[in-house]
């Protein structure tokens, strides 16, 4: 299968005329197995402090008398973390199997990518800024992780030195525009994590962008995602 940007479309000279499918798929793995240290970090993180509570709980509990109220007071803790790890768990579980059509506001959407993204970018060199205000304006919850997380990666794979990324948007009646400026801070070299995967490039970018239908440029070191706002499901 191959898929074709469509003449009339205002961002075809950004975009290839046409993507395989298997350029998408190699486009979209690469982003998620370049994501797997931070999806594996945010679903454990939840399940951090059920130890500490369990030694806590095993301290009260060995007290000749116990205290019984106390003790439930920690259980409680535990069956919350618990329930927060769960819930963790089936959030990322999200982005390996995508859910067509579900929508997210594009404020909590940028904010969702830059908190799993910025502190492996950081121990690299990197510094992520976002300056997305509240923007209730609905996307494609998957076209957003999918293109902003690809274009973070090539961008930041391209560079030789440290740099800062920030983060701006806008609405309006019809999309939500993204961009993203690099500045370079010149502190010093790099300290890439390298796990002997490739880089993501530019073409990765272009092929996520064509399948997910969002508008894509490039100036530079500033990359611009337009991506189409949809009516919020009515319950």
């Amino acid at each position: 299968m191959t898929l074709q940007q469509t003449p009339q479309d205002p961002i075809a000279s950004a975009l290839p005329a046409e993507v395989s499918a298997q350029q998408i798929e190699a486009a979209r793995y690469a982003v998620l197995r370049r994501l797997a240290p931070c999806l594996r970090h945010h679903m454990v993180r939840p399940l951090q402090p059920i130890g500490l509570i369990y030694g806590v709980m095993h301290h009260k509990l060995s007290a000749a008398q116990p205290d019984l109220p106390a003790v439930r007071e920690e259980a409680a803790k535990i069956n919350e973390f618990a329930k927060a790890a769960l819930e963790e768990c089936m959030d990322m579980g999200t982005w390996l199997a995508p859910e067509p059509g579900v929508l997210t506001d594009a404020g909590s959407g940028v904010r969702e990518c830059v908190g799993l993204m910025a502190t492996m970018l950081h121990f690299c060199g990197f510094r992520l800024v976002n300056e997305v205000d509240e923007l209730p304006a609905q996307v494609l919850r998957d076209a957003l992780r999918m293109v902003l997380g690809a274009a973070l990666f090539a961008l930041t794979d391209a560079l030789d030195e440290p740099a800062t990324v920030t983060l701006h948007a806008q609405a309006s009646a019809s999309e939500v525009t993204l961009t993203l400026q690099t500045d370079l801070i010149g502190d010093g070299p790099l300290d890439r994590y390298d796990d002997g995967y490739r880089k993501l490039v530019w073409a990765d970018v272009q092929a996520l962008a064509l399948a997910e239908h969002v508008g894509l440029s490039r100036q530079g070191r500033e990359v611009t995602l337009r991506f189409a706002t949809l009516p919020a499901p009515v319950h």
